[in-house]
């Protein structure tokens, strides 16, 4: 039998406002938008992660635990502590888990995760 699946369509964030979600992850994060700038659907990419912004006047917040501090997807950074020092210059809220990892807020409050694989100080390579 086929699989049923043949591939990833949309993973949708539910954005209040188009302009401010385009700014923050194309001009903040880098993705580059697809096609054009929609004021209901947009779609922007990065490295083969596309995410289709959708405006609606009541967005369902995507964030994960009791207190909505975690997300379902974390995306890679190069180095996880500058990329948090450059979003906290930009006045973007952050919280670290670690030196590797934690989460950003957007405009319309979706929780995006962010980690690095940069190798520890001390460890081990693992194989």
């Amino acid at each position: 039998m086929v699989g049923i699946v043949s591939g990833m369509g949309h993973i949708v964030v539910p954005v209040h406002k188009m302009a401010p979600a385009v700014k923050f992850y194309r001009d903040v994060l880098g993705f580059k938008v697809v096609g054009k700038v929609d004021p209901v659907w947009t779609v922007v990419n990065a490295k083969g992660v596309e995410l289709t912004l959708f405006r609606t006047t009541d967005p369902a917040r995507i964030a994960l635990g009791k207190e909505g501090e975690d997300s379902p997807f974390y995306l890679h950074v190069a180095n996880f502590p500058r990329a948090a020092a450059a979003l906290e210059k930009k006045r973007f809220r952050v919280k670290r888990f670690d030196d590797r990892q934690g989460i950003v807020w957007d405009p319309s409050g979706n929780v995006l995760g962010l980690h690095d694989h940069r190798k520890r100080a001390g460890s081990r390579p693992t194989s």
